[in-house]
């Protein structure tokens, strides 16, 4: 089991490449890459390119971090379409992500609608259909 940091309570206080060695000086040695403006935020596109994801590798390596998980919170499973065919675009990055980041492990949100449960629960099926062969590379 890894018992990792939600850096999340650091975002007002320290830039994104700080959570690894935040994490270390908290005595943790792993650092779960929550939602984060600079990397993947809330329900948008991820913003990371391929240098600060390199950036970020070097850091947790720098502070003998590892990254336990990363969890987009993206509304893939939600009743409008749009929204949804969105979400699943900005998953395939976050999934490239995790990849060059060496991460295997990804949590989320399911992200639909309580008071629209069947349309949620289908446009969850449509996304998974879409994100599986990614995911089971």
């Amino acid at each position: 089991m890894k018992i990792a940091l939600d850096p999340t309570p650091f975002h007002h206080s320290h830039s994104l490449l700080d959570f690894p060695r935040v994490a270390a000086d908290l005595g943790y040695k792993y650092l779960q890459l929550t939602p984060h403006a600079d990397m993947i935020p809330f329900y948008n596109h991820p913003k990371a390119d391929d240098e600060l994801v390199a950036r970020m590798n070097k850091a947790c390596k720098d502070a003998g971090v590892e990254i336990a998980s990363v969890l987009p919170v993206l509304r893939w499973s939600g009743p409008d379409e749009d929204a949804r065919e969105a979400a699943v675009r900005y998953w395939k990055r976050a999934i490239r992500i995790a990849v060059d980041l060496g991460v295997s492990t990804m949590n989320t949100e399911f992200s639909g609608r309580p008071e629209k449960a069947e349309e949620s629960e289908r446009a969850f099926y449509r996304s998974m259909e879409e994100l599986l062969p990614l995911i089971e590379r």
